[in-house]
């Protein structure tokens, strides 16, 4: 009894520390949109989203390519394999930022020469490229922390980070470039956060490790990221369609009324990372069946949370939208209400797809995902044209409940193989 009693505290002190943690991310980036919002040009707005969804998809490329591949491996590694893998894989990626870096770097001024890129738009992807690479290194060092369970002195680092991002866009706004000095601000915060990171993790990285670790894990690396970023394409890629197909008024219009749930973003990101290494161990000991159980719950807590988080918001929404953002976008009741029901949908899919994940059935995820983006993108775009921004989010929300089914019945099938024997040897010898 008090063994299950101290492991309950262990894991709500665990679940504890990453929900505070994700609260704390999500209220400064939500704090940084809105004063962008309520100080800078819908423009420069619209530039700083779609370069802070450049480097969301980066970091989804990252995550997913090297995370969710190591963190299936984990139980089976001991202490000293752990940190050759970690440190392998920091080689490799530091590898790539000095030789992709550059080239990009090139890129970017060859097009300002060339007459191809203004140059505000020349400075914001320039800036942008800079936070892309701090953002990398800085999620990669956050995701061993979370891998390790130790969300506490990730929580630490992080506070440093939102103290320095919060006081750079504060000093970015008041400038005539707000969108290039707020990117500057969030990479310089990251390579900070970056450094106490890594001096947290100290010798549980081999500094010496060889590279290659990175080759090693491509093929279900690719497979696992190729998922992750085809769902990015329905679910944050519509800013650049909705750009081309509109301009950047709609761009800010859509963003700024989602920015109003991005608590609900960051929490379930946030979870999502303590999550997997509980799900794969979930799997290991006890079987797919009684692991899908368990993220039903989680599932349905988060819907139920969402639910009531969307309800006060548009209670509030004349105030946030009028007082706190100064600003009367266009279709926004229509924006806020479809954008709380792909949260709805999106809490209720994520958790449970995490079975599937730790099973490794990255291709069928990838197709399906694919097959549901293309929906997504398809509809955004005839729904744009036909009903302007608002036609984007219903885009979305089509490919988001398409996603979502094609996910339940995979999970449903993997729990029901599991009940009638098991579907891994690995399950088995646990067992």
């Amino acid at each position: 009894m008090n063994q299950r009693r101290g492991s309950t505290t262990a894991l709500a002190r665990l679940f504890g520390s990453a929900i505070i943690d994700q609260a704390m991310l999500s209220a400064a980036n939500l704090a940084a949109g809105l004063l962008l919002i309520r100080y800078a040009s819908e423009t420069q707005y619209g530039y700083y989203i779609l370069a802070f969804n450049a480097m969301m998809l980066l970091t989804t490329l990252q995550g997913t390519f090297i995370g969710t591949p190591v963190v299936v491996r984990l139980p089976s590694l001991d202490a000293a394999a752990r940190r050759q893998w970690m440190g392998s894989l920091l080689r490799d990626q530091l590898r790539l930022a000095a030789r992709a870096g550059p080239l990009a770097l090139a890129g970017i001024a060859g097009g300002w020469a060339l007459g191809l890129l203004s140059a505000q738009t020349a400075a914001v992807a320039a800036a942008a490229l800079l936070l892309i690479l701090a953002a990398l290194y800085r999620e990669y060092l956050r995701g061993i922390l979370l891998m390790y369970q130790r969300p506490q002195q990730v929580l630490a680092a992080d506070v440093v980070y939102v103290l320095m991002l919060l006081g750079g866009v504060g000093l970015a706004v008041q400038g005539g470039q707000p969108a290039s000095a707020a990117l500057l601000a969030g990479a310089l915060a990251a390579l900070v956060c970056a450094a106490l990171l890594r001096r947290r993790l100290g010798d549980e990285i081999d500094a010496r490790a060889a590279p290659g670790r990175l080759r090693e894990i491509a093929r279900v690396g690719f497979w696992a990221a190729s998922g992750g970023v085809i769902y990015w394409l329905f679910n944050q890629g519509y800013n650049f369609l909705t750009a081309a197909t509109l301009d950047l008024a709609a761009v800010a219009a859509l963003a700024a009324t989602r920015l109003t749930l991005m608590p609900i973003n960051l929490l379930l990101a946030g979870l999502q990372k303590q999550l997997a290494p509980l799900a794969s161990g979930w799997v290991h000991a006890q079987g797919a069946d009684r692991t899908l159980r368990r993220l039903l719950l989680f599932s349905l807590g988060l819907a139920l949370f969402t639910l009531l988080f969307g309800a006060v918001l548009w209670w509030l929404r004349e105030w946030i939208f009028l007082d706190v953002m100064r600003k009367d976008f266009a279709q926004r009741d229509a924006l806020l209400l479809w954008w709380i029901a792909l949260f709805v949908l999106m809490v209720l899919r994520e958790p449970v797809m995490m079975l599937l994940v730790v099973r490794q059935r990255f291709r069928v995820l990838s197709g399906s995902a694919l097959i549901c983006a293309l929906l997504a993108l398809g509809v955004s775009y005839a729904g744009m044209l036909a009903w302007g921004p608002v036609g984007a989010a219903i885009g979305i929300v089509a490919g988001e409940a398409c996603y979502g089914v094609v996910v339940g019945w995979l999970a449903w099938r993997e729990a029901r193989a599991d009940r009638q024997g098991p579907a891994r040897p690995e399950a088995a010898r646990a067992e």
